[in-house]
């Protein structure tokens, strides 16, 4: 590996830490509910996205969002492909939460996937979009395998049957 070589993946690893960061403060402030540092985050004209809660454009419409009111973001299994001033990433979410159901709070098992992209402005990494889609948020009580608020459809699985040279074998013992 040449030294312009190492320099170029350096600066790359670098991107990507940084990256894994802004990620990082983006949780972090999400679960503070601290709306101006997590706006702040995203560029002027940043986009956050959800199937659940909309789609909100500009930070100052983003900085006005209700967050949660309670959260912890787990966030897992980065890919992230930096071109340039440019970046993409792919993320897990795993979110223990409340949703707000009228006077009362409703605890919640939240799995979904984020989406994003990033620009660099003035050297720093801020998210351009995010998108997050929702494998699940199911009651805390009945667990993701009960009851989805989103993801289940209501047929539930058929049985597995055995097959006849199975059935034939245990008959045999």
């Amino acid at each position: 590996m040449t030294l312009n070589e190492m320099e170029r993946e350096l600066k790359r690893l670098k991107d990507i830490e940084a990256i894994v960061r802004l990620r990082s403060l983006y949780c972090y402030y999400a679960d503070l509910k601290d709306c101006d540092n997590w706006a702040n985050l995203f560029t002027e004209d940043g986009v956050f996205e959800t199937d659940v809660f909309g789609v909100y454009e500009g930070r100052e419409t983003i900085r006005a969002l209700q967050h949660l009111p309670f959260a912890v973001h787990y966030v897992a299994n980065p890919i992230i492909d930096v071109d340039g001033d440019r970046a993409t990433g792919k993320w897990l979410l795993f979110e223990p939460c409340t949703f707000p159901v009228g006077k009362k709070r409703q605890p919640v098992w939240g799995m979904a996937k984020y989406e994003d992209e990033y620009r660099r402005i003035d050297g720093v990494w801020k998210f351009k979009r995010v998108k997050l889609m929702s494998h699940t948020w199911a009651p805390y009580e009945k667990g993701w395998e009960k009851e989805r608020i989103i993801g289940q459809s209501k047929k539930k699985p058929a049985k597995a049957k055995a097959k006849p040279k199975a059935r034939a074998k245990a008959k045999r013992r």
